[in-house]
């Protein structure tokens, strides 16, 4: 779905920077970031829900999420 959007020129010119050192379009980029931002917050509602205990063992909760994160983005050309 198409949408427009209205940034700073600066934003928009690190944007364009950025896209282009990983050899994708700006559009591509904003969604990626985008669905950052949603995993960011699921793992925040998670730990509110559930406690900050889950992440006492911080290399235990480092290795599950690099594991969550290589599976949900696999297919990506990082």
């Amino acid at each position: 779905m198409k949408i427009g959007v209205s940034l700073p020129e600066d934003l928009i010119a690190f944007a364009d920077e950025a896209a282009q050192r990983r050899g994708t379009s700006r559009s591509e980029l904003l969604a990626r970031l985008l669905e950052a931002e949603r995993v960011r917050q699921q793992t925040q509602e998670y730990l509110d829900r559930h406690g900050w205990d889950v992440a006492d063992d911080d290399k235990a909760w480092r290795r599950y999420q690099r594991r969550r994160m290589a599976e949900e983005y696999r297919d990506d050309d990082w």
